[in-house]
């Protein structure tokens, strides 16, 4: 059952994060006392959804980032996890006190609010969202709703998503011993740097959203293009003199 602002109760003072406008892009607005928060949802990344279901990771939120963002199971997020990577499953989300962001369908939190981990549940990629809502919607934490998934299916969907994250985060570090260096000479504030390092990209065959996206968010042929052409790489000849 949703729960609602009043109904919730919480043992921490509400926070104002109107302030985190700059952030958002638009006008913040806590909830009202009666209204519902439904079921939210939270993207990782593989990098930090494999320490999360390897119990080392230290926040839901980025590293630098003031708030944690999350949404709606109708919200479109604007990009393809072309992995299926999954998603965690905030069941009592009130917990974290959120805050409309001013996007439809996006809500936020302050990233260093503390969280009941046991009210989060990780969803595999196989499973689709749209199934698990109306479970999330009746249960209260994660054991329930792993027993709602299937029990012992459900932990064999969750082990062979990490196997399957383990790959990826082993293939996104390989290629990005070579990536990094190139992404930041094509990010540098020097005009010079910025030209070189994107005709190093035209030869290579490479285009800068290979380079700069999430390694999930780029489709896997694209990312084997990569993988190929990294090793090709003269990043001497890039850097030149305004590198050093």
């Amino acid at each position: 059952m949703l729960e609602t602002p009043a109904s919730a109760g919480t043992e921490y003072p509400e926070e104002d994060l109107r302030r985190y406008r700059f952030h958002t892009g638009a006008p913040l607005a806590a909830l009202k006392p009666d209204e519902a928060c439904p079921v939210l949802y939270r993207d990782l990344g593989p990098v930090a959804l494999r320490r999360y279901l390897r119990g080392t990771l230290p926040r839901l939120a980025g590293p630098l980032t003031p708030l944690l963002y999350m949404r709606t199971v109708d919200f479109r997020e604007p990009y393809t996890d072309h992995e299926n990577t999954g998603r965690l499953v905030f069941l009592r989300p009130l917990h974290v006190q959120p805050w409309r962001s001013g996007v439809p369908g996006v809500y936020v939190a302050r990233a260093t609010r503390p969280v009941d981990l046991a009210t989060v549940a990780y969803c595999p990629g196989s499973i689709p969202l749209q199934d698990v809502e109306p479970l999330a919607q009746e249960v209260t934490d994660a054991a329930e709703l792993r027993e709602a998934l299937g029990g012992r299916a459900y932990d064999e969907a969750v082990e062979g998503a990490l196997h399957a994250l383990d790959g990826l985060v082993a293939e996104l570090e390989a290629a990005e011993t070579r990536a990094e260096p190139l992404r930041r000479a094509l990010q540098s504030h020097q005009r010079d740097l910025r030209l070189r390092a994107r005709e190093e990209l035209e030869r290579l065959g490479v285009q800068e959203h290979d380079l700069c996206a999430a390694w999930h968010h780029v489709p896997r042929e694209r990312r084997a293009l990569l993988m190929e052409a990294l090793p090709r790489l003269e990043l001497e000849r890039v850097l030149g003199e305004a590198g050093r």
